[in-house]
């Protein structure tokens, strides 16, 4: 019978193709890693890796051993949330991934539920970017993650994955006062000419400022960056320019920015979990309870 830690390893290395990449997934040295897949390939009794140039690629055989040991790894924890299934409470340890906007408003108030509800639950959150929270359900390094997708941008999930819609979070624009009540009036083809705010390239939000302006008719003349949305308004209330925000990430202090909602632009926000999961009574708590605190209103919108 195969060890399903190597075989998690030969996973890994298929994502994530080289070894250095894989010993700093799993906390351990690049030899160490280099040895376990040696013995798998011994267990196997066939050639599972082939070095070209400076990363190794898997054979046939070790391509057919990764999609079994998907399934494989899916099956045992369907059995442990069965058998979990079978208890009267809800127990153990619960780790949460959430985006920063979401923190107060949703996972926090979820926790602050579940553990009212379940005294013997722990509840771990961990903050994570979707780029990397999702990675992390994937790998069972956290049990699921609040996680989010422009309404422009389609997500593929990784196999083994779900996500459920929680609800949408309307996108903004942010202006400082001389601006505002244009933006109000004539929309995003009132600030054609203004400076802009947007995050560094290759965050997600980026996107979503050069998509709407495009959809405006213009290129928007980016001035300022800035990692952090509290920030970029900040720099609209110092009249350094206006942005496209999602709308829960706007402090009360700065709502009176907000000039107009960008017509069909929003942030999808829901919870993404693996499917092997969903019946163990903790995650089907977590995930009620998220919907809980979402609330219809914010569901309908």
């Amino acid at each position: 019978m195969y060890d399903i830690r190597r075989l998690v390893l030969l996973r890994d290395l298929a994502e994530h193709v080289t070894m250095t990449a894989v010993s700093e997934l799993h906390g351990i040295t690049t030899s160490a890693v280099s040895q376990q897949l040696r013995i798998l390939e011994e267990e196997v009794g066939a050639v599972l890796t082939r070095r070209e140039g400076r990363v190794l690629r898997l054979t046939h055989a070790g391509r057919v051993l990764v999609d079994h040991t998907s399934r494989i790894i899916a099956a045992l924890e369907e059995a442990e949330s069965a058998v979990a299934a079978t208890g009267e409470a809800v127990t153990g340890v619960l780790t949460v991934a959430t985006f920063r906007t979401a923190l107060d408003s949703l996972a926090l108030p979820a926790a602050a539920r579940l553990r009212a509800e379940y005294p013997s639950l722990r509840i771990r959150l961990v903050g994570m970017m979707p780029v990397d929270s999702v990675p992390a359900v994937r790998q069972q390094d956290v049990d699921l993650a609040v996680t989010y997708s422009y309404s422009f941008r389609a997500r593929d999930l990784p196999l083994g994955l779900s996500s459920e819609f929680l609800f949408n979070d309307p996108l903004v624009v942010l202006a400082p006062p001389a601006l505002r009540e244009r933006v109000g009036r004539q929309g995003l083809a009132a600030v054609r000419d203004a400076d802009w705010i947007a995050a560094p390239d290759g965050a997600p939000s980026i996107a979503s400022v050069v998509f709407a302006c495009r959809e405006a008719g213009f290129a928007p003349r980016i001035e300022h960056r800035s990692a952090s949305f509290a920030a970029m308004a900040e720099m609209v209330e110092h009249d350094l320019g206006v942005t496209i925000v999602p709308e829960m990430s706007v402090a009360d202090r700065h709502r009176h920015l907000i000039a107009a909602t960008v017509t069909d632009g929003n942030r999808q926000v829901g919870v993404t979990y693996r499917q092997a999961s969903q019946e163990r009574p903790a995650v089907a708590a977590a995930i009620r309870a998220l919907r809980t605190v979402s609330g219809p209103e914010r569901i309908a919108s």
